[in-house]
């Protein structure tokens, strides 16, 4: 799921960094004013939600030795979204689409998922949602929860990150992934044995397994454009409102002048 929302300031994550470059204004009302506000969640946060439970308890399970069914993955699904979903509180914003579309647009996904992984033994898991704290750079606190952290042996590790989006990412789009890149540094500063990081993306929507890697430069590389990145947030005195089509999802939107 997304990285954790820490509202320490001396603690980022790859969403709190997203959120700056997104919109400045929105990052002072949530990280620096601390604005509470009643959140409303788009129908597309609290589908992929749903989803990334239902994986957490399929390879849960496994884990403690017990392969759930096919049927009983979707039943936990279904179990799942009738207790938390609130018509009051979900927000659908595409037109033309219902909650009801994602709701089995996510039972096709988990079912492909189901097919393709089961018996679910490949590697060793490590932990579902799983904290790293890290540093980058000299001595940026960073925090973040891996989908599904697994060890392959002999130092190899493997970050996986579930998706129900719509969009399938180019190569390039893969190679210039910050959020998973970040992952890859704290899997080697938690774990001395690791000698390898593979990067796994699940695109549930179209069974695709997409994979990536990182090499020692690249990561001092993103080290670098982080650390410059929360420098600028740091010495900021203003942070300007930045109007686009996010607008419509942000949970300030009453308050802001845009």
């Amino acid at each position: 799921m997304a990285d954790d929302e820490q509202k320490d300031d001396k603690t980022y994550s790859h969403s709190r960094l997203s959120c700056y470059e997104q919109c400045p204004r929105r990052y002072q009302y949530r990280y620096v004013d601390q604005v509470e506000v009643e959140e409303m969640q788009g129908i597309e946060a609290f589908t992929g939600t749903m989803v990334h439970l239902s994986l957490q308890h399929l390879h849960e399970e496994a884990a403690q030795g017990r392969v759930l069914t096919a049927t009983e993955l979707i039943v936990h699904f279904e179990s799942l979204w009738k207790e938390h979903y609130d018509c009051a509180c979900v927000k659908v914003v595409k037109r033309g689409t219902t909650c009801s579309d994602y709701r089995m647009g996510a039972r096709v996904g988990l079912q492909a998922y189901y097919r393709r992984y089961q018996p679910f033994d490949d590697g060793e898991m490590v932990g579902m949602e799983h904290e790293v704290r890290f540093t980058v750079g000299k001595d940026h606190r960073f925090v973040g929860y891996i989908d599904m952290l697994r060890s392959m042996g002999d130092g190899a590790y493997e970050v996986h990150d579930f998706k129900t989006g719509r969009r399938l990412p180019t190569p390039g789009d893969l190679k210039a992934d910050r959020q998973l890149a970040l992952y890859d540094i704290g899997v080697r500063q938690n774990f001395p044995d690791a000698r390898e990081v593979r990067l796994k993306w699940h695109y549930l929507a179209y069974d695709k397994e997409l994979v990536s890697s990182r090499t020692p430069e690249e990561l001092t590389s993103l080290e670098a454009r982080v650390s410059k990145l929360i420098e600028k947030i740091e010495s900021s005195s203003t942070f300007p409102c930045r109007s686009g089509p996010l607008c419509r999802w942000c949970e300030y939107s009453g308050i802001c002048e845009k």
